[in-house]
């Protein structure tokens, strides 16, 4: 392996890409061993949690692949029970919103508004519970709770978040063979990125910082 110069940096670049073309397939894998149904959830919370040690300076695709498949089994039932909330209140916020749409005049509009900013704030929640679930060892409601409270805290990484999703997309777009393969993991690891940017914000401003090393 080289040590220095271009031929480390294309070594190490090469390295990353692989690693992320795996993850994205074992995401895949494990998705289907499930079922789908109850395999998408643990497949994507072990791949936060997996790139959640990466950032952290893990490097090695094996042990990174180890910690995804214990991840995986670790939090099946965890990580079913939340997608299985979440699941149960989308429903309710698309029944509401059909239910809103169809009302007129004035109060139709006003409750219109309040229903797409309630759903804004059920999609960032989604985008942030599964980076809490990675990050913290909480009872299961304070997920919750937690996920909210974040999301109202730091609205500019939520919405720097969207705006780098957004910019995935057309990317994604413009070069769609590139999904398969790193659609998935790229864009876990972009709002892994961007979240351990909001914990560490919230870790200094809390004084909590230096006891979240032993977390996930």
């Amino acid at each position: 392996m080289p040590t220095h110069g271009w031929k480390a940096k294309l070594y190490q670049f090469v390295e990353f890409v692989t690693m992320l073309a795996v993850l994205q397939l074992m995401w895949i894998g494990l998705t289907l061993m499930g079922l789908v149904i109850v395999g998408i959830t643990p497949a994507t919370v072990g791949l936060f949690i997996t790139m959640r040690k990466r950032l952290r300076g893990e490097d090695d695709l094996k042990m990174l692949a180890k910690i995804y498949w214990k991840a995986y089994k670790d939090e099946f039932l965890a990580s079913n029970k939340i997608g299985l909330v979440l699941i149960g209140i989308g429903y309710f916020l698309v029944v509401n919103f059909r239910i809103v749409t169809a009302m007129p005049g004035t109060t139709g509009l006003a409750m219109l508004t309040i229903m797409v900013m309630i759903m804004v704030l059920y999609a960032l929640i989604v985008m942030n519970i599964f980076q809490v679930f990675a990050h913290y060892e909480l009872p299961f409601s304070r997920y919750f709770s937690t996920s909210v409270l974040l999301t109202i805290s730091f609205p500019l990484q939520g919405a720097g978040s969207i705006v780098g999703l957004y910019l995935l997309y057309r990317v994604f777009l413009i070069i769609p063979g590139l999904l398969p393969f790193f659609g998935i993991s790229v864009t876990i690891l972009f709002l892994t990125w961007m979240s351990s940017k909001m914990f560490k914000m919230k870790g200094e401003m809390d004084g909590t910082l230096e006891t979240e090393n032993g977390r996930r």
